[in-house]
């Protein structure tokens, strides 16, 4: 079986020789494979960033191919999953925990497209909104 790390770096390569077409196909099938790995096992962070990195690698791709509204898409679309994961009644606790953490790495990304790319005001809004609770969340350590 061809593993995820191999399409990803297929992928990248691609990506380096700016063969789109052939990146795309890479990223999408290494998410796929993270993504169906990432739902048998939801505790294993490691999948979990692979997944959240392919989907960044996308958002790259299609940035540089300048469209943004898909850039966008794959930016949010683990955002919006780890936001689900963490409002979700059927989540059990250690995922919910590893769904914030995820959080502060898809949301970072969403920030710093708004300063390159116009965003309508309610993202924007909603965007300020995210961050302000997100800083009025961070735990103190002693």
């Amino acid at each position: 079986m061809y593993q995820w790390q191999n399409l990803l770096d297929d992928g990248n390569d691609c990506f380096h020789s700016k063969n789109w077409k052939q990146a795309e196909y890479c990223y999408k099938e290494a998410a796929f494979h993270l993504d169906s790995l990432w739902a048998a096992d939801t505790r294993n962070v490691s999948l979990l960033m692979a997944w959240i990195c392919v989907s960044h690698n996308l958002a790259t791709l299609f940035e540089v191919q300048n469209e943004p509204d898909l850039s966008l898409q794959h930016l949010l679309v683990p955002h919006n999953r780890m936001l689900s994961i963490c409002n979700s009644k059927d989540s059990c606790e250690d995922t919910k925990i590893i769904a914030e953490n995820a959080l502060k790495v898809t949301f970072m990304p969403i920030l710093m497209f708004s300063k390159r790319h116009p965003m309508c005001d309610t993202c924007q809004k909603s965007l300020a909104e995210f961050k302000a609770n997100l800083e009025s969340n961070k735990q103190v350590i002693h």
